[in-house]
Order: structure tokens, then sequence, then C-alpha cells
């Protein structure tokens, strides 16, 4: 017995030996792999972060210059001055925020397993407010082609009315931004 014992015994070394390196190898392969997948997950939310902030200053601009625009538009509905008049030299112009949201688009299509679902699901309705918004100001754009030149204070009225709803969309998106940086932005630099 102890003669075939001395025979495998090299080879239990051995085998000892290898599994040991085998674990090893794997134990620093997972290691690295969760460091780079912790590293992944960072880089997206701090994306997600800068995106939200810088679209909620422009946006608040924008704002502003509708709301602008707007009074411009009441202030002189009744005098015969043409929309475009108003919109170009009297309302300081007509412009809308290019609202990037390709962190949610970054944060969905990679690593499900680390996705925090409340705020993919204020990323989601974040990306339906700015679908609405693009939508209206297409509606708005599609109306204020063909009456650039109109000065009736019905056309006035109805371009009152869409840039309305429009403020009103760009506002709730307003409010969205600053609750997710209420949330999740200023929090995560309180916590630093």
């Amino acid at each position: 017995m102890k003669t075939i014992f001395k025979g495998i015994k090299p080879y239990l070394i051995e085998f000892i030996i290898v599994t040991a390196g085998v674990l090893i190898a794997l134990f620093l392969s997972n290691y690295k792999e969760n460091n780079q997948t912790r590293k992944y997950y960072i880089t997206s939310v701090e994306t997600i972060n800068n995106e939200i902030e810088t679209n909620y200053k422009d946006l608040k601009g924008t704002i502003e210059g509708h709301m602008n625009l707007l009074d411009t538009i009441n202030k002189y509905r009744t005098n015969h001055i043409s929309i475009s008049e108003l919109i170009v030299n009297k309302g300081g112009g007509l412009s809308s925020t290019i609202l990037s949201n390709t962190g949610l688009e970054f944060y969905k299509k990679n690593q499900l397993n680390l996705i925090d679902f409340e705020i993919m699901s204020e990323l989601i309705r974040i990306e339906n407010t700015i679908n609405l918004i693009d939508t209206k100001m297409q509606k708005l754009m599609d109306f204020l082609y063909p009456n650039l030149f109109v000065d009736s204070e019905e056309s006035k009225r109805l371009v009152v009315a869409q840039l309305s709803n429009l403020l009103n969309s760009e506002s709730q998106l307003l409010q969205q931004y600053e609750s997710f940086i209420d949330k999740y932005i200023e929090k995560e630099k309180s916590e630093k």
C-alpha cells in the first residue's frame, strides 16, 4: 500500500498545485472583471449625471427665451406686425434645446445586473418628455413656416397657444431634471 501511495504522491502534489493555481487565476480574473464592471457602472452614472446637469442648464435658458417670446407676441398681438418680425426682431428668436439622453441608452444596453431600476424609470420618464417636446416643437414649426409673414391676430393667438403648450412640457421636463438632481446627483455629492 505504501508503494502505491509513493507512486501517487507526486501526482497528488502536482494536482494540488495545478488546482490551487487555477483557483487563484479564477479569483484574480473575477476580481479584475468585477473591478472593471464597477468602473463601467461609475462611468455610466457620471455620464448620466453630467448630461442631466447640462440639459437642465440649457433648458432653463430656452424656457426663459420662450417666456420672453410669449410675452412679446401677447404684447404685439393686435398690432400689424408679422409673426416673423415678432419672433426675430422683437422676441429674440425661437430656440430649441438639443437635449441629449445618450446616458440612458448607454445605461439600458449594458450591464443589466447593475441597473438601478428607480433611476432607469426616472430616465425613461425624462426621455418620454423629451420626445413630447420634440413633437410639440415640430408642430409649432409646421405652423410657423407657412404663416411667418401673416400678421393676423388669430394666427398670433395660435402661435401663443402652441408656444404655451410647448412651454408646459418644457417646464415639466425642468421639474423632472430638478427632481433627478435632488434625488441622485446632490445625494451622491453629499455622500462623497
